[in-house]
């Protein structure tokens, strides 16, 4: 639940000269509270909304609000209000989403994107949904297999797939877009299925396997020589060591 909404606190107190009460008709009496109005959530100011002003008579104690103020003492406060100064805490939600947003800016153009993140971008464009076994006869018999054993659930119609060596790493990219429909621990069956593949293939006899399979937009299973996950959100940088090592100059 976000708790949200206006509050206000006192920003100053002072005497209004040359005035005269309303009610006891004493002068120089009038003493003015200005409170500062903020927007807040959870209890963190974020942005001021306006002030609003209580007069009191140090004589009577009669007590009003600024929408009663005369003519008068309305004209003497507004040439008083100065002395009320708004806190800086009052905008401190606004300096705070100022600062992270300069942070934010600030680690964007100083960091380094990985280049080999282009190119599993562009790997990943080339998943077709019928690879045959002219184009890509891994994927073939990759798909063929998940025509069998996936379930009408997760539409095996809709996977996509690609196939590459390169030296002695192989990558093996599957999409299956409703994969997060599977439970957790039913997930890997998916990772079972490539490797019944890639285990009896002399293709990839010796080689460094890398195989990410993602749901509809991000890596969720992945399985490298050092790495394996199964998470929603898993480290997709962990398949760049396929296009070989990061450049110098982004160590």
């Amino acid at each position: 639940m976000i708790y949200f909404g206006t509050r206000a606190s006192n920003i100053g107190n002072f005497d209004i000269p040359n005035s005269k009460c309303s009610y006891c008709e004493q002068s120089n009496t009038q003493r003015v509270s200005v409170f500062g109005k903020y927007a807040h959530i959870f209890w963190i100011p974020i942005f001021p909304i306006g002030k609003k002003a209580v007069a009191e008579c140090m004589h009577c104690k009669r007590t009003i609000e600024q929408k009663e103020f005369d003519p008068e003492l309305k004209k003497l406060y507004k040439e008083n209000k100065g002395k009320a100064k708004r806190p800086f805490w009052h905008w401190l939600g606004l300096g705070l989403f100022g600062l992270l947003v300069a942070f934010t800016t600030i680690v964007g153009i100083t960091s380094e994107k990985d280049p080999r993140s282009d190119l599993l971008t562009a790997d990943e464009e080339l998943m077709i949904t019928n690879p045959t076994m002219e184009s890509d006869s891994i994927s073939y018999k990759i798909k063929q297999l998940f025509d069998n054993f996936a379930t009408e659930e997760i539409d095996p119609s809709e996977f996509k797939y690609l196939t590459k060596i390169s030296g002695d790493k192989a990558l093996i990219l599957v999409q299956i877009p409703k994969l997060r429909k599977v439970e957790k621990e039913g997930r890997t069956q998916a990772l079972d299925i490539v490797k019944m593949i890639t285990d009896n293939q002399q293709a990839f006899e010796g080689k460094d396997l890398y195989i990410g399979i993602k749901g509809f937009i991000s890596m969720i299973l992945i399985k490298t020589p050092t790495y394996e996950a199964n998470s929603r959100l898993a480290s997709t940088s962990e398949l760049y060591e396929f296009y070989g090592q990061k450049p110098e100059s982004q160590k």
